[in-house]
């Protein structure tokens, strides 16, 4: 019997939420992908931390709205040790996703749900688990975004300006961020239980329906509702740099990710609850 099966079969055993919250975390870490999207996700951000800081002050290519602030500005700052969460949290995204959907595909669930008198707490139980790795992965990063960008910006003669206006906000809130984008995870898995599709499904949704969404919304003079969107909370959640895009406050974004959060756990628990097993 795989260590996976294992772990599935023991969790049902335990009424207690924190057993099954266990037999989920021994799931995750039972798998290389998990820190396989950590280590992809540290690289991209740092990249991202140390191109930033390298270009401070500088055009970058989208005319006045995209003059980054010189190093000494806190506004600079806090882009440099956030922007590489734009694209991260997309690591944070597939490992919800594969969390649910590989269950899935090895039918690693199937005995779970039909030997467990209730599937509501082991659902409840997979997200708590990658709300876990989710606060593993944003706290990770964000010690990765501080050592390459600030070495960065203290050759340029800045310092780390980790005490600057905002920035420890913006570090706590970026590791909320990361782990609030594996419960989007769950969700989309939940919707499309095809672990491939789920995957490109919620890469693309991220990354080319809601900028175009955004664009469209701009076209139309309605843009304030794209500041709702879960991409564009995020951003204002960090208080980054906005490259001239109207953003919500820093706590209207983290209200508006927790509310997407909370649909999509709501989601998911509704769907596992109610599908048919196969």
């Amino acid at each position: 019997m795989s260590r996976l099966n294992l772990s599935a079969e023991e969790s049902v055993g335990h009424p207690g939420i924190g057993h099954l919250v266990r037999s989920e975390v021994l799931k995750i870490r039972s798998t290389r992908l998990w820190w396989a999207l950590l280590l992809g996700a540290i690289l991209l951000v740092m990249v991202q931390a140390g191109f930033t800081a390298a270009f401070e002050g500088q055009d970058q290519g989208f005319g006045e709205t995209s003059v980054l602030p010189s190093g000494d500005s806190p506004e600079l700052v806090r882009t440099v040790y956030t922007q590489g969460f734009f694209a991260g949290y997309i690591f944070a995204l597939i490992l919800g996703i594969t969390g649910l959907t590989g269950e899935y595909r090895y039918q690693t669930i199937t005995p779970t749900f039909l030997v467990a008198p209730k599937r509501y707490p082991i659902v409840v139980a997979k997200i708590v688990a990658h709300l876990f790795f989710g606060v593993l992965y944003g706290v990770a990063c964000t010690a990765a975004a501080i050592v390459a960008g600030g070495i960065v910006l203290v050759a340029k003669g800045f310092d780390f300006g980790l005490t600057a206006e905002g920035v420890p906000r913006a570090l706590a809130t970026s590791v909320l961020a990361m782990a609030l984008w594996t419960i989007f995870g769950i969700g989309v898995g939940t919707l499309i239980k095809n672990q491939i599709a789920a995957i490109l499904v919620g890469v693309a949704v991220a990354y080319i329906v809601e900028p175009l969404l955004g664009l469209v919304l701009s076209v139309l003079e309605i843009e304030a509702v794209g500041k709702y969107l879960p991409t564009a909370a995020s951003t204002g959640l960090f208080e980054s740099f906005s490259y001239g895009q109207s953003l919500l406050a820093w706590w209207q974004g983290g209200l508006v990710l927790i509310a997407y959060a909370c649909l999509f756990a709501l989601l998911g628990v509704l769907l596992s609850v109610r599908r048919d097993i196969t």
